[in-house]
């Protein structure tokens, strides 16, 4: 009986990978979203869209590639077909569930909760935060499993009008 169960748990490691991919935030919410090309998505999800180097996006291909021997090309990411740019390029990954979120402080890792409850503590803009995110590899399928945060960025609506730019947008001219 034992040794089936550890036959079954090597069946369910070989069937699912594992991939920590690094990179910076670019995009971290719970919702839809909407493409510049009129795109948008059917689904409310929760979404991590990360801007990777060309390394770490080969890296994750040699990874993925053997979970997608058997989908059909329509279904293949953009990322896993296309060569990969020299300045790398954007993964973008989402999940019906909610995602675990630590914070890499002073060398250990620090349990932050989820992606809920981590972006309405830090005003719901984490772009720019150098994270790496466990992503879990199924076939046919990539989720984001995990995110932890190594260098925090917080882009608040103070952070977006910084400086002169706002008087220098409208100088004496303000429109109220």
């Amino acid at each position: 009986m034992a040794n089936t169960k550890k036959n079954t748990q090597a069946q369910k490691e070989q069937e699912n990978g594992k991939f920590y991919l690094a990179g910076t935030i670019t995009t971290a919410m719970y919702g839809k979203r909407t493409f510049a090309n009129g795109k948008k998505d059917k689904d409310d999800k929760y979404r991590i869209s990360l801007k990777c180097t060309a390394e770490a996006i080969d890296k994750l291909k040699e990874t993925a590639e053997p979970y997608y021997v058997d989908t059909e090309e329509k279904w293949l990411p953009e990322w896993l077909t296309s060569d990969t740019p020299a300045d790398g390029g954007y993964i973008n990954l989402s999940s019906g569930f909610d995602i675990r979120v630590g914070e890499y402080v002073n060398g250990a890792i620090v349990d932050a909760g989820n992606l809920t409850e981590y972006l309405a503590d830090h005003g719901g803009n984490i772009n720019g935060s150098k994270a790496v995110v466990l992503v879990s590899i199924k076939p046919g399928a990539i989720y984001p499993a995990a995110l932890l945060i190594k260098e925090l960025h917080v882009m608040d609506i103070g952070t977006m009008f910084a400086g002169n730019d706002f008087e220098n947008a409208f100088g004496e001219d303000l429109p109220f």
